[in-house]
């Protein structure tokens, strides 16, 4: 009973509470702060961990590349609702006494009434009897009242239990895809974020990306990206959308997001070393174009070297907004830039001593699929919470007591919330229970009596 004890103490104590709530906040922040692999672009976590590489190695070591799936963070919301746990089991016993017993204490005076008559009369504005014996009546009225608190820490444990439940078994997956590009069932993502306990994810119909349209103002910066995609069941049937940013689909229990890694995929052509013509795609952000863009990286088959794209928006590398993108390809050895070659669609030039024709260029996007389990449960808890709250502050309980006394009664009279609100009601109690010639002097008490 000792270590119970102890370990109860631990988890009720003020320090322990504000250390968990500080340290769940500061979970939030750290997520806030350090680039999550889930919203960023491969890509853009390289280019984030080449600018700093101390913060980079720290996300890697603590997992603060993906906080809320890591293991610390699950052990932390655990903790947090053990304290939770034991905070409801004490408001639920308080609850318990306060509804058996009362809370004690109140006004009180003497009146020249039986307690029968106070509870005529209490009962006329709503009390209930809970108790009686033959000296004593005990009324109370909205005793449910007493159970606000309990409602309120059972809400607030659901909802920390249902994150818990979404952070262990929630699946996330994106997909970059080209326009007419199709990604089938089991089909690997560009990237994705699994909970501890999530397996495999998998969605239940292939999806196909058919159009994005980018909207964008004069000075280049993004206006609007709405993507247009489709889902193709294993009987054929096909079932639109579309979406921009801020608008959920849902689809077979799937909850489908705009990404917002979108881009210019560049088709090229090049000339092997035996001749023959192939093809390749480079898929280049849109985060940043023109001169502010970095260079991405790419492998082709057809040389060693490491091939660098990036790409301005207009053709005369001036006009942040254009429908004839140009294309700058480096060839990089060892580090150094060894050829450049600038391309718009149908142009042809060499790079690496290949000859290389951009055929065309189109948009692509990425589309971000969430499965998550326990979600329900938080939209149950803030119902919880919401009647916890309800019934704390619209419906506080007020306490009657009345005791045999000699001739007359003991009343005593309590609210736990609000007392001066609801004062009235209880001079109002008193007044009916005085004779009439004595109620008609205000407030005096019968038989000499005086007020506590």
């Amino acid at each position: 009973m000792q270590v119970e004890d102890m370990i109860k103490r631990f988890f009720l104590a003020r320090s322990t509470v504000l250390t968990l709530i500080i340290l769940v906040l500061g979970a939030v922040v750290v997520g806030y702060l350090f680039p999550q692999r889930f919203l960023l672009s491969p890509a853009g976590m390289d280019r984030w961990a080449l600018d700093h590489p101390s913060l980079a190695t720290l996300s890697r070591t603590l997992a603060l590349d993906h906080v809320y799936t890591s293991p610390w963070f699950a052990v932390l919301l655990a903790l947090f609702m053990v304290s939770l746990l034991f905070s409801t089991w004490e408001q639920f016993t308080r609850a318990l006494r306060l509804t058996r017993e009362g809370g004690g204490g109140g006004k009180s005076l003497v009146l020249a009434c039986a307690p029968e008559t106070v509870a005529a009369a209490a009962g006329r504005l709503g009390y209930l009897r809970v108790r009686s014996d033959g000296n004593s009546i005990r009324l109370v009225k909205n005793p449910w009242g007493y159970w606000g608190n309990v409602l309120l820490h059972l809400g607030i444990v659901a909802a920390v239990a249902a994150s818990l439940v979404i952070l262990l078994y929630e699946k996330r997956g994106s997909v970059d895809l080209l326009e007419g590009e199709v990604h089938g069932v089991g089909d690997p993502w560009t990237r994705q974020d699994m909970g501890l306990l999530a397996g495999t994810f998998a969605l239940p119909e292939a999806v196909r990306l058919d159009r994005v349209v980018p909207e964008f103002w004069p000075n280049g910066n993004l206006k609007q990206l709405t993507t247009d995609f489709t889902f193709i069941g294993p009987d054929g049937r096909h079932s639109p959308y579309s979406m921009h940013v801020n608008k959920t689909i849902r689809h077979s229990g799937i909850r489908v997001f705009q990404g917002k890694s979108f881009g210019r995929a560049f088709y090229v052509g090049f000339q092997d070393a035996n001749g023959a013509w192939q093809g390749d795609i480079f898929m280049v952000d849109s985060r940043f174009t023109g001169d502010d863009a970095p260079f991405k990286d790419f492998t082709v088959p057809w040389t060693s070297s490491t091939i660098r794209a990036k790409y301005y928006p207009d053709s005369d590398r001036r006009a942040p907004v254009g429908d004839n993108p140009l294309l700058l390809l480096q060839l990089v050895k060892a580090g150094k830039v060894v050829e450049e070659l600038s391309l718009t669609a149908g142009a042809s030039g060499t790079l690496g001593g290949h000859p290389v024709t951009l055929v065309k260029s189109e948009w692509w996007g990425g589309i971000i699929f969430i499965d998550t389990t326990g979600m329900e449960g938080i939209f149950f808890a803030f119902l919880v919470i919401a009647l916890g709250g309800g019934m704390s502050y619209l419906s506080p309980p007020r306490e009657l007591l009345a005791v045999k006394e000699g001739e007359g009664c003991r009343l005593a009279w309590r609210a736990p919330r609000f007392a001066e609100l609801y004062r009235e009601e209880f001079e109002r109690i008193c007044r009916e229970c005085l004779p009439a010639d004595e109620a008609a002097g205000g407030d005096r008490v019968a038989d000499g009596g005086h007020r506590g």
